[in-house]
């Protein structure tokens, strides 16, 4: 359990896409040049995992609720990846990344991205709403200038395993339902929907059961 209070300096959301087609038009707008190089890992501590790798979760009231929190949204990119497990290093992979940082340390946003923000709130809303992810969660140290700042911690929401609640046209995607044997039941299928929800109500990052 994370609660988000003034130790939480930021909060930073993380979506890996493994193809640039899936990315919603508004998010693709946020692309940045890269060297596509694998980014290695410096010796600096990870952190430690606060919520484990969890499939078929709805964010869809993340975003608002971190803004409830006291977080503003402050950074945003898209970028395109080397995959680290491809020998040949020839597969690449699309990360669109959503930083959002307590208000009080809100202040230093340039004014291109503000004119811009809420454009990038759809494009965030827009992933948050049309798919389900796999989460995982970590409360890592917070750097600053290259040094941890003492008493204060950075949370990353990691995303990956997207699986779109709707088609191409917009309507629902449909699934059978299925009993403990994995045989069919029902007469039509029904829509699909999220197994769990993060979600950040009250100030507190949860897994909640739907």
């Amino acid at each position: 359990m994370v609660k988000f209070d003034s130790s939480i300096r930021i909060t930073v959301l993380q979506f890996r896409f493994s193809s640039f087609s899936a990315i919603p038009i508004a998010a693709k707008r946020l692309l940045r040049k890269s060297a596509k190089k694998q980014q290695r890992r410096g010796n600096k501590p990870t952190g430690f995992e606060v919520i484990e790798p969890t499939a078929g979760c709805s964010l869809l009231e993340l975003p608002g609720e971190l803004e409830e929190a006291g977080y503003e949204l402050v950074d945003a990119f898209c970028e395109e990846r080397v995959d680290g497990n491809d020998p040949r290093n020839e597969r690449t992979y699309y990360v669109v990344r959503f930083v959002f940082a307590r208000h009080e340390f809100a202040a230093n946003i340039s004014e291109a991205f503000k004119a811009a923000r809420d454009r990038i709130r759809i494009a965030l809303s827009e992933i948050c709403g049309t798919s389900m992810w796999r989460t995982r969660s970590f409360s890592n140290p917070f750097y600053e200038n290259g040094k941890e700042v003492d008493g204060q911690r950075a949370v990353s929401i990691n995303l990956d395993m997207r699986t779109p609640l709707f088609q191409p046209d917009g309507k629902p995607v449909m699934v059978w339902q299925k009993d403990g044997k994995g045989n069919r039941v029902g007469v039509v299928p029904i829509p699909l929907v999220p197994e769990c929800e993060l979600s950040a109500y009250d100030g507190i990052l949860r897994l909640y059961a739907i």
